[in-house]
C-alpha cells in the first residue's frame, strides 16, 4: 500500500474483501488455474512478471527440466526464471545435486519456508546449495539452515516480506566450522573465504525459491541490503573468553550447532582508545543508542559480535558475560533529545518499560532485559567489533547441526 492514496486503498480493500469470499466457496482446481494465469501489477519496472511463472516450487514443478548446456546460456535462463541472485551460479545438474547428497534421503522434508510455505526437501535444497557454489561438506549446515528456518520464533514471513532492510544471519559453532573451512577471524563477515559465502548464499537461495521472496513481488524491502547476498560467519571459540552463544543454550562446547537470526548488516564499533572494559562498553553503547533501528521501538534480541581485542581487555577487567549485558542494559540510552513524540507513542505502546524514570524525555533504553543482548566474539585482531540490530519482531534460533543419518556432528 506504500505510495497511495487512502482513496486507493479503500479501492483495493473492497476487491480483497469480495476476492476473499470468492475463493472460500469457489473450486479449488479452478482457482489454481485462475492465479497460475494471474499477472501482478508491476508499473513496468519489476523484472518478475508473474508470481507464478517459472516457479521453482510449485506442486506440479517437475522435478527436473531441459536446460542448455553453455554455462552462460544456462545462467541466462536461471537469471530470467528469477532464481538467482543476479550473479552467476553452478547449474544445479542432476550429477552435481546427486553428489551433494551422498547418503542424504532426497524426499525427506526438512521444513516449510515462507511466505508461499514452499517444502524444503532435501533434493531441493541440494539444488540451491549446488547453485550457491557450495561443497558436501557444507551441507549439514545448510540443511540445518532449512529446519531452523521453519521454527516459527524466527517470524520467517515477516522477514520475508518486509520494507526493512532484513536478512537471515547464519552463524555456526562447533567443530564443524573449522572442517567446512568456515572463516571466524579476519573478515569473518566478508569475502574471501568459500564456505561462508556458498553457505550464506545458500540460505538465501533457500529464501528466493523455497520461500518464494522474489524481490519487488513479495519480498518488498525499500532498500535492501547486501547482507542479503550472503551473510555467514563462525563463532570465534579460540578466542573467546567465555562460553560461546551455542553453549549458552543448552548445546555442547564440542557439539556443532548454527544460530539463524533476522537482522540488518554489521555496524562497526570503533574503539582504539579505551584502556578499560568499562571504556569500551560506553563506546559501545553509544553505537546502540539509536532511534533508527527497529530495536529502540519493537524490543527483540540484538547481536553484538566482539573483536577479540576488545572481548579480552572486557574479559581482563572481570566482566562476565552476564555483567557486560547488564552494563549494556543500564548505560546504552537514547537521549531524550533524539527521541520525538510520535516515537515515544510508539513506544509507550510497546516498550513503555525503556524509559528512564517513566519519561521518556529522560531518555529510552534500547533493552528491555539482558537475555536481549546475543553476545558473541567473531572476527581477527584489532579495536574493532560489531553491532548487529534485528528486524526487532524476530527471536534467532540455534538448531544442532546432523549428518545423513540424524546423528550429531
Amino acid at each position: 500500500m506504500a505510495k497511495r492514496r487512502p482513496d486507493e486503498v479503500a479501492g483495493i480493500v473492497e476487491g480483497v474483501i469480495d476476492e476473499i469470499e470468492a475463493a472460500l466457496s469457489a473450486d479449488p482446481a479452478a482457482l489454481q488455474e485462475k492465479y497460475k494465469r494471474r499477472q501482478p501489477e508491476s508499473g513496468g519496472r519489476l523484472r518478475y512478471h508473474s508470481l507464478f511463472e517459472g516457479n521453482f516450487n510449485a506442486p506440479d514443478a517437475p522435478e527436473s527440466f531441459k536446460a542448455p548446456d553453455e554455462l552462460e546460456a544456462i545462467n541466462t535462463l536461471l537469471y530470467r526464471r528469477g532464481w538467482t541472485d543476479g550473479l552467476p551460479v553452478i547449474p544445479p545438474t542432476p550429477a552435481r545435486v546427486t553428489a551433494m547428497l551422498e547418503g542424504w534421503e532426497r524426499q525427506a522434508l526438512l521444513g516449510l519456508i515462507e511466505p508461499k510455505l514452499g517444502k524444503a526437501t532435501v533434493a531441493k535444497v541440494a539444488a540451491n546449495a549446488v547453485m550457491a557454489g557450495a561443497s558436501p561438506e557444507h551441507f549439514p549446515i545448510i540443511a540445518a539452515a532449512a529446519r531452523g528456518l521453519a521454527r516459527h520464533e524466527l517470524n520467517l514471513k515477516a522477514l520475508q516480506t518486509t520494507t526493512h532492510p532484513c536478512t537471515v544471519l547464519a552463524m555456526v559453532h562447533g567443530p564443524i566450522a573449522e572442517a567446512a573451512g568456515l572463516n571466524a577471524t579476519y573478515n569473518a563477515m566478508g569475502q574471501g573465504r568459500l564456505a561462508n559465502a556458498a553457505i550464506g548464499r545458500a540460505v538465501r537461495f533457500m529464501l528466493l525459491n523455497i520461500g518464494g521472496a522474489t524481490p519487488g513481488v513479495l519480498d518488498r524491502s525499500t532498500q535492501g541490503t547486501p547482507a542479503k547476498y550472503s551473510f555467514c560467519f563462525a563463532e570465534n571459540a579460540a578466542d573467546n573468553p567465555w562460553q560461546p552463544l551455542s553453549v549458552e543454550r543448552g548445546f555442547r562446547a564440542d557439539q556443532s550447532t548454527l544460530t539463524l537470526a533476522g537482522v540488518e548488516g554489521p555496524h562497526n564499533v570503533n574503539d582504539h582508545y579505551g584502556k578499560t572494559a568499562k571504556e569500551i562498553l560506553l563506546t559501545i553503547c553509544g553505537t546502540l543508542a539509536v532511534t533508527g533501528a527497529n530495536n529502540s521501538y519493537l524490543g527483540g534480541e540484538i547481536i553484538l559480535a566482539l573483536g577479540p581485542e576488545h572481548a579480552e581487555v572486557i574479559a581482563r577487567d572481570g566482566f562476565s558475560k552476564d555483567e557486560v549485558k547488564r552494563f549494556l542494559l543500564e548505560h546504552a540510552v537514547i537521549p531524550g533529545w533524539h527521541v520525538n513524540e510520535s516515537q515515544a507513542e510508539m513506544m509507550s505502546r510497546r516498550v513503555a518499560d525503556r524509559f528512564v524514570d517513566g519519561d521518556w524525555k529522560k531518555g529510552a533504553r534500547i533493552f528491555s532485559a539482558p537475555e536481549e543482548v546475543m553476545l558473541v566474539v567473531a572476527g581477527g585482531a584489532g579495536r574493532h567489533s560489531s553491532v548487529i540490530f534485528s528486524f526487532g519482531n524476530t527471536a534467532s534460533v540455534t538448531v544442532p547441526i546432523l549428518d545423513a543419518a540424524g546423528r550429531e556432528l
